[in-house]
């Protein structure tokens, strides 16, 4: 039997299907498991039993795809996009799993009802309701490996201190992201080495942190493996809603959130930490806010340092 897991989304919605890759592969140990996903799947599972299909999402691409899966027997969706539901239809796979709130839903043979207010990982573990696996047979935690040869070579070409705590201010969703001040105010408040880590499109945001803040800022300097090695190494990750904080929890590091815009409620929320939310009658707004619906930004600054300095002090 060959079984696909199909999610194309971002980098912490993929590490939010390591429990139900490690679930099937438990109830199904004689199943060939393969997972449809962005590129970086290839760095993301180093350690897993799986075979890898990159999918750029590309127009041309979207139909050479078809013919890599076609020959599964089964496939589960935690993506919802409509793109996710035709192609799959296409590729002919016998059961094709997804959620109620799909977009083309009806081209699932199977569908299960997508609920906020409980976790991403129980979200994607209800798909398997139509393999009838038991709730006992299920696991819950996601994993993620890094070898110590690999947090050796991360602690020396970045000069890192024995003991530190990482800094992640930065999304997709700029309206995920705490307000600069509020970073710099927690930075110069912890009585810890800082590391601040981001993607190349945030240098500029970062460098105006390092300028008033004492840091080592990795900012676009390392690769998705050697941020998985720096954030294995940390006492604590202090994120927005965004990757850290599901890397962070699949390595056994504790993470506290941020919100602004978006929510606990969504179910992206620290399995191993805590989190702080905003008090502002307009949050939560959506679980990828492009746009503030009111134009003030109020959520942005709804959460202050000094409640961040007493959470985090807390786990330290």
């Amino acid at each position: 039997m060959r079984i696909l897991i199909w999610q194309t989304a971002y980098l912490g919605d993929v590490i939010l299907t390591t429990p139900l890759i490690r679930t099937l592969q438990r109830n199904f140990p004689d199943a060939q498991l393969s997972f449809v996903g962005r590129p970086f799947i290839k760095d993301v599972f180093k350690g897993y039993n799986l075979q890898l299909i990159p999918f750029n999402k590309g127009f041309f691409e979207s139909f050479s795809i078809i013919d890599k899966i076609k020959d599964h027997h089964i496939v589960l969706s935690p993506h919802v996009s409509a793109r996710s539901s035709l192609l799959l239809f296409l590729s002919g796979i016998p059961m094709r799993i997804g959620f109620d709130r799909s977009e083309l839903s009806w081209l699932y043979t199977h569908t299960v009802a997508h609920t906020w207010g409980k976790h991403e990982i129980e979200r994607n573990l209800d798909l398997l309701r139509p393999l009838r696996v038991r709730q006992d047979d299920m696991i819950q935690e996601t994993k993620l490996f890094v070898d110590e040869e690999e947090i050796k070579k991360a602690r020396e070409k970045f000069c890192l201190p024995e003991e530190y705590v990482v800094l992640a201010p930065f999304s997709n969703f700029p309206l995920k992201e705490w307000y600069a001040e509020g970073w710099i105010e927690l930075a110069q408040a912890l009585d810890i080495p800082k590391v601040l880590v981001g993607t190349q499109r945030d240098l500029q945001k970062a460098i105006h942190i390092e300028k008033k803040a004492k840091l080592i800022n990795l900012t676009g300097k390392t690769s998705l493996r050697e941020l998985f090695a720096v954030i294995s190494g940390a006492k604590l990750v202090i994120s927005s809603d965004s990757s850290p904080v599901h890397i962070a929890n699949a390595l056994g590091v504790p993470a506290i959130s941020i919100y602004t815009s978006t929510s606990p409620l969504y179910g992206f929320y620290p399995t191993i930490g805590s989190y702080l939310t905003p008090q502002v009658p307009c949050s939560p707004c959506s679980p990828n806010p492009k746009k503030c619906k009111t134009g003030s930004y109020e959520c942005l600054r709804g959460v202050s340092p000094g409640d961040v300095i007493k959470k985090a002090n807390a786990f330290l």
